[in-house]
């Protein structure tokens, strides 16, 4: 059994048959933190856990622990379009995760306010906000 961060990390990403660039890249941090990260050379902040947590699909317990917490709060669902107009950008789980969350916040807005809800264009949305994120 895995004992340190950087050893859970590494069985995850191996069990999801990715390279450390693709994981690095959808955590949004560089592959060479990730190489010492995984060798047990460096050690890792919170938003970082989270981000390759998130990329991962594990929890933050899982991480720290290498056990699975009983209280989960439910994972964010990417839509598909966006997951791939993120994708096809280069956007971290963290951003890609914030831009969902900006425009779920928006519809909410528009909707209290008696606006119709309409199909999302990613890229037109990110264009519009990447300057706030």
């Amino acid at each position: 059994m895995p004992t340190t961060v950087g050893e859970r990390v590494k069985r995850r990403r191996t069990e999801l048959g990715l390279t450390q660039d693709e994981l690095a890249q959808k955590a949004g941090i560089s592959k060479s933190f990730l190489s010492d990260l995984e060798n047990g050379k460096r050690s890792i902040g919170a938003e970082t856990l989270l981000d390759l947590g998130r990329a991962m699909s594990v929890s933050l317990d899982f991480l720290m622990t290498g056990e699975e917490s009983g209280e989960q709060e439910p994972q964010a669902q990417i839509p598909p379009d966006l997951a791939s107009f993120a994708a096809e950008q280069g956007l971290s789980v963290r951003d890609t995760l914030t831009l969902l969350h900006t425009q779920k916040q928006i519809v909410a807005t528009r909707k209290a306010a008696g606006k119709r809800s309409e199909k999302v264009d990613w890229r037109e949305f990110y264009d519009a906000v990447k300057k706030f994120l």
